[in-house]
């Protein structure tokens, strides 16, 4: 099947099918529609018993057509849709939109006319946009395409837009005279029956006339395909999505610490964060921040400078730069100077900089001037409230000039009296960024974040582009595989855990298994005390919960009582069945507790996890997610996002631990829930770190298979 979508967005021609005589029907709406935007290829339309439409003639069917066609739009009754599409395949068109709605999102039956629909378009090789989707819009100068039944359609810019709700679409289209928002390419994708997010994705990364990509998406059809793709494309152009669904109605059934602590939305945060995806809260946010990456450069830093000529917006300002992690720029001495020399005494010349009401419009640009020579300044918010004796014209245009020339960001909020729109409309320039009204404090220190987001994404992958080695190669991977054959449940034992830590050389602590008092009695010239003792159990996950562990044993007396104690604590809780042995271990006393663990899922594929371990698991829930495998930088940043990072490199005067070593681990760790198919999740935890390398040790470890995991064996 051919994966281009340029027919799509660039036919030389296009074929309604339905298309109505009927005012205010959808057939007749979108008619208009793609002959009022001026379309640049030839339009037919098939309706039988009508011989035209709004001038154009109408075909009985699609047969009496004789030229090739190369985008059929199909408009009937959802009856008719099978019988059409199928017409559409017999002409050997293979691109084709259906408007039409009443399949999956209606139920059982309307998915499976949606299933005959997909078989139909794979049998003949076609691709398909929708059902119950809104059409498609190009503003190009030389196509001119609006397929769509909105009131309004944007100016140009290169800027794509995918929405899978076509009533989000056409709420945005319906807007646009008042919003402003610009761009090149539109698409609903509806229920994604076939075209999807990837294949927009991969089609305006290869395409020239989109520069920066928008989407708001529902859902993932294929989240580690998306990954993959976007990890090609953001380099080269940056994508920003708003994702909604954010909230899970309850967590994932796991049989591990990582697996349950993994909400779908922290898994879809982790994925773009990875990828350099720029992720948006809403539509403004997102239309602003790619307007922002067309128009400004990037920031070298997070330090923003407040320019004002009022306090109370100044302050809320402020408030919002912090929520964004943006720090207010410390002004050199020489800025100081400068801006005393050209603001009254009585002017605030810290930062925020606030001018007072009177700052007229040369000491406007003057001082937003002086403080981006400022080179502890890497970006400027400028704020403007109108009074009456100022011509908020005149500022608003010598700001825009400014904004214009600077290699620095500059935004700009105005708040003046309703009459200076629509003089701007008319005469300012419509090239300039200007935020007023509820978004004008809010929306600019979120534009900056996203805009610093972009710059450090960009600077790690200029920074990281070796090649790396596997930590896991065939031979590793095949002696895990043969440990995994022999064993006979879905939980592996700590004898088998053991063995493939030594294969991955990660250092599990000295251990021995044992069934009872009189085996761990033999087994004490092989460990040394003091010792930890705990239960082994395939269905209890959380062994403190029910008295599973007994640490500090220092003698054989001990370790006997220990045995005892642990056999009253089970009964206590009606869990002593439910144990398979026991496992002795050398007692760590000190160190920082945390935990590594993978996990797969369904859209997004094996996934890995770092954090605080230990009891504090599920306390801090220091969870930070990222799609393995990993590579280096990837894995030092998962431990950089972590709440206990401070703590592991030396918080307070205390030694650092070896972070490179523990990104090693985790790297090693993602390879193997990437690489080993068999394994489904598994909690390294917790891993007791230390200063010293060779003292840092895996305590717990804990390995799930896949329910069908012998059934290729």
């Amino acid at each position: 099947m051919d994966s281009s979508l340029k027919k799509f967005f660039q036919p030389a021609n296009l074929v309604l099918i339905g298309a109505s005589s009927k005012p205010l029907s959808i057939g007749y709406e979108i008619l208009k529609s793609v002959l009022n935007f001026g379309f640049k290829g030839k339009v037919f339309v098939v309706n039988p018993g009508i011989n035209e439409i709004l001038g154009v003639k109408c075909y009985e069917s699609l047969d009496r057509i004789e030229e090739e066609i190369d985008l059929a739009v199909i408009l009937v009754p959802k009856k008719f849709v099978l019988q059409s599409l199928s017409d559409c395949a017999k002409k050997k068109i293979k691109n084709v939109i259906v408007i039409t709605a009443g399949f999956k999102e209606t139920g059982e039956e309307g998915a499976k006319l949606e299933e005959e629909l997909v078989k139909i378009a794979k049998q003949n090789k076609m691709r398909l946009v929708g059902p119950n989707c809104m059409g498609l819009i190009n503003t190009e100068e030389d196509v001119r395409l609006n397929i769509t039944f909105a009131a309004e359609v944007p100016k140009y810019s290169k800027i794509g837009f995918l929405s899978q709700s076509g009533a989000l679409g056409a709420a945005i289209l319906n807007t646009i005279s008042l919003t402003g928002y610009t761009f090149n390419q539109f698409i609903s994708v509806g229920n994604k029956t076939d075209v999807n997010e990837n294949d927009v994705l991969d089609h305006w990364w290869k395409e020239d006339s989109v520069d920066v990509l928008t989407m708001y998406l529902e859902s993932f059809e294929n989240g580690r395909k998306f990954f993959d793709l976007a990890k090609e494309v953001t380099p080269s152009k940056p994508v920003i999505i708003l994702k909604a669904a954010r909230s899970d109605s309850g967590m994932r059934a796991a049989l591990s610490h990582t697996g349950a602590l993994a909400t779908q939305d922290v898994l879809v945060n982790a994925m773009m964060n990875q990828c350099g995806i720029i992720r948006v809260e809403n539509i403004d946010e997102m239309f602003a921040t790619a307007s922002a990456l067309q128009k400004f450069s990037l920031p070298k830093g997070n330090r923003v400078a407040v320019i004002t000529n009022a306090g109370g917006p100044a302050i809320l300002c402020v408030d919002e730069c912090d929520k964004n992690q943006l720090k207010l720029s410390d002004l050199s001495n020489e800025t100081i100077e400068k801006l005393k020399q050209i603001l009254i005494p009585e002017a605030s010349f810290n930062n925020p900089i606030d001018m007072l009401p009177g700052a007229a419009t040369e000491v406007y640009k003057q001082a937003t001037e002086i403080v981006l020579e400022d080179k502890n300044v890497d970006a400027a918010i400028v704020i403007f409230v109108e009074p009456v004796m100022i011509d908020s014209f005149e500022v608003i245009s010598a700001l825009s000039s400014v904004q214009k020339k600077s290699t620095k960001p500059v935004l700009i909020s105005c708040f003046p009296l309703p009459i200076f729109w629509e003089k701007w409309k008319k005469e300012g320039d419509p090239n300039a960024v200007i935020y007023s009204d509820e978004v004008g404090i809010e929306l600019p220190p979120k534009i900056i974040k996203n805009l610093c987001d972009r710059a450090i994404y960009l600077n790690s992958q200029k920074t990281f582009q070796e090649k790396e080695e596997p930590k896991l190669d065939t031979k590793k991977i095949e002696s895990i595989k043969k440990i995994i054959q022999k064993s006979d449940g879905r939980f592996l034992s700590q004898k088998e855990i053991q063995k493939i830590c030594s294969i991955l050389k990660l250092p599990f602590v000295k251990s021995v298994t044992v069934s009872n008092f009189t085996e761990a009695k033999m087994s004490l010239n092989k460990i040394h005390f003091p010792l930890v003792l705990k239960i082994e159990s395939d269905e209890i996950t959380h062994k403190s919960d029910v008295g599973g562990v007994i640490v500090g044993i220092q003698s054989k007396n001990e370790l006997a009582k220990a045995f005892k104690e642990l056999e009253l604590r089970l009964k206590k809780k009606k869990s002593f069945d439910k144990i398979t042995g026991y496992t002795l271990q050398e007692f760590i006393t000190n160190g920082i507790e945390v935990i590594i663990g993978g996990f797969r899922d369904e859209s997004f594929g094996p996934v890995i996890m770092f954090g605080a371990g230990g009891k504090m698991v599920e306390l801090i829930k220091d969870t930070n997610f990222a799609l393995a495998p990993l590579n280096k930088e990837e894995a030092f940043s998962l431990i950089r996002r972590s709440k206990i990072y401070d703590l592991l490199i030396g918080y307070h005067g205390e030694k650092r631990i070896d972070v490179e070593f523990l990104a090693d681990l985790i790297q090693i760790c993602s390879e193997l829930i990437f690489k080993v198919d068999e394994i489904k999740e598994f909690d390294v935890n917790p891993l007791i770190l230390n200063p010293e390398r060779g003292k840092s040790k895996i305590v717990d470890m804990r390995i799930v298979l896949k329910d069908n995991w012998n059934a290729d064996y």
